[in-house]
């Protein structure tokens, strides 16, 4: 089961409805004091040094029984001049997996720059009159990646320090800023229920995710105990389901024997609640589960409602739990502000130059997901389609010197997508444009880093690449990449794409490759 993310509880506000503040985020970077940075200094590449580097790494990658009928890519360059240290099928085209993020960073990057943030804010659209705002109380997204339930709390408490006590009309979303909640094509169907595909919409509340915890019952054969955080109604019957209903959850999961086997899993079914399912041990440790949730918009307005009544604002339309939300709920207001309308609170997001930790470090699809759309609203305004994203993206590539008509295929902005395809050229393109620009350390900065932090931090740990790779890696089924950079002591700054795809070897078994094959490198 995935780790939990860190949440606490602020107030209980009605039946099976808890509210819970998530702490601001803190973004890890630290380095440590014996890691190299890659960097330009150094000796150059000698013909004969190069030479016998390409043999030797053909000949660790011909006595692989981990590639075994799988297409490897590889193009690696000097930092330096970009003279060509080793290559194979380096205009092939490869799934990139999550590698891709690299684009949709870099662009992002080179588009909005390091300090552009995501705005959100809450509009009282009328006037207020003993207490009473007599108009929609409007809750306007930013696509904001991580407006959570601390800043909603925030946000409330702003409301009532304005002297509203009371909402007469609707408490309202407006998520216009994306285009409607979506997936993107290519993506696993299969996926869904799960915190790493969630919906994409332009009001982002804890990532799109509810986490739920579950713990076994008293006896053998009891229905387990589930709660869900930050809000949503647990064991609820399936005729109440509908996908406008906020966050509802079906348990179909029981308690087995002690020595059972953990067979917990969720789904999310048609009619728009999550469903467990499975069997968890007597006595057994909570499983935590984060589940993507059916609608953005509804699971948004149900903790902002709860974080209104628990600062003592009375919201006169609250939808009944049994039924589904209405339609006001989700109204787009953009451009239909009242004349008396009035910002009560506003919120801006961590810079980019920090987001981009929180895209590379975990591999965050959300967030390149989120700021593929950003890169649709910097070019035509709202809203932002992913659509208008990848158009802008394919400009961005081609004013690189890439050719967008061989090797490339752009269908997402995460790399979750099965259509996506990259050359490994085409990606040292991208980091070798990063390196010679203003962002180079920032960049450096929010890579993972081998055996140190991030999607890498457990790897190549024992090996002379171990602290020297900082790199994006990317994995679906059958399909292990990583690009980035590397550095050698004696020669410099190294930039570098290995993808593997087709391939369907043991992790374990490839990891130790590329350690050989990357260490062959730092301390040529």
């Amino acid at each position: 089961m995935n780790a939990p993310r860190t949440l606490f509880c602020a107030a209980l506000v009605a039946a099976a409805a808890v509210v819970c503040a998530t702490p601001a985020r803190a973004v890890d970077r630290s380095l440590g004091a014996d890691v190299p940075k890659p960097v330009v200094t150094g000796t150059p590449w000698t013909d004969a040094e190069i030479t016998s580097l390409s043999a030797n790494l053909d000949l660790d990658l011909a006595g692989a029984k981990t590639l075994r009928g799988a297409h490897v890519g590889i193009y690696m360059i000097d930092a330096r001049d970009g003279r060509v240290l080793y290559e194979r099928n380096a205009d092939d085209a490869f799934q990139p997996a999550s590698t891709f993020k690299l684009v949709t960073g870099n662009a992002a990057l080179d588009t909005l720059g390091p300090a552009f943030r995501f705005h959100t804010e809450v509009v009282a659209n009328g006037p207020v009159a003993n207490g009473g705002l007599q108009g929609d109380l409007i809750l306007r997204g930013g696509g904001d990646p991580f407006l959570n339930m601390h800043d909603l709390d925030a946000a409330a408490d702003a409301v009532a320090k304005a002297g509203i006590t009371r909402v007469d009309r609707d408490v309202a979303i407006d998520d216009a800023h994306f285009e409607p909640p979506s997936y993107q094509p290519g993506w696993n169907w299969d996926d869904f229920p799960y915190y790493y595909a969630p919906l994409i919409s332009g009001l982002t509340f804890e990532e799109n995710v509810v986490s739920l915890a579950i713990s076994p019952g008293a006896t053998v054969g009891a229905p387990v105990q589930v709660t869900a955080t930050p809000v949503g109604t647990v064991g609820v019957p399936l005729a109440s389901c509908s996908p406008d209903v906020g966050v509802r959850v079906v348990v179909d999961a029981t308690t087995g024997a002690a020595d059972a086997k953990d067979t917990i899993d969720i789904d999310r079914l048609p009619s728009g609640c999550i469903r467990v399912t499975g069997t968890i041990p007597l006595g057994a440790k909570v499983d935590h589960v984060d589940a993507a949730v059916p609608s953005p918009a509804a699971y948004a307005y149900a903790a902002f409602v709860a974080a209104l009544q628990a600062h003592g604002v009375q919201v006169q339309s609250v939808p009944a739990m049994t039924g589904p939300w209405p339609s006001a709920y989700e109204h787009r207001f953009a451009g239909a502000a009242s004349p008396a309308a009035k910002s009560v609170w506003s919120h801006d997001s961590e810079p980019l130059s920090d987001t981009l930790a929180d895209l590379w470090l975990p591999s965050d699809n959300l967030v390149a997901e989120l700021l593929l759309r950003q890169l649709g609203y910097a070019d035509g305004g709202a809203p932002g389609t992913a659509a208008h994203g990848i158009a802008h993206e394919i400009t961005w590539l081609k004013s690189l010197g890439i050719d967008t008509d061989a090797g490339l295929s752009v269908d997402d902005g995460s790399g979750l997508s099965v259509y996506d395809r990259i050359t490994p050229r085409d990606e040292v393109t991208i980091l070798k444009h990063e390196w010679d620009g203003p962002n180079r350390d920032l960049v450096l900065d929010d890579l993972p880093i081998a055996g140190v932090r991030g999607s890498l931090r457990r790897a190549f740990v024992g090996s002379a690449a171990e602290k020297h790779v900082f790199a994006k890696t990317g994995s679906v089924s059958h399909v292990s990449t990583l690009a980035g950079y590397l550095a050698n002591a004696k020669h410099g700054a190294v930039i570098f794409a290995f993808q593997v795809d087709d391939w369907v070897g043991a992790a374990s078994d490839l990891n130790d490759l590329r350690a050989r094959f990357l260490s062959a490198v730092v301390e040529n």
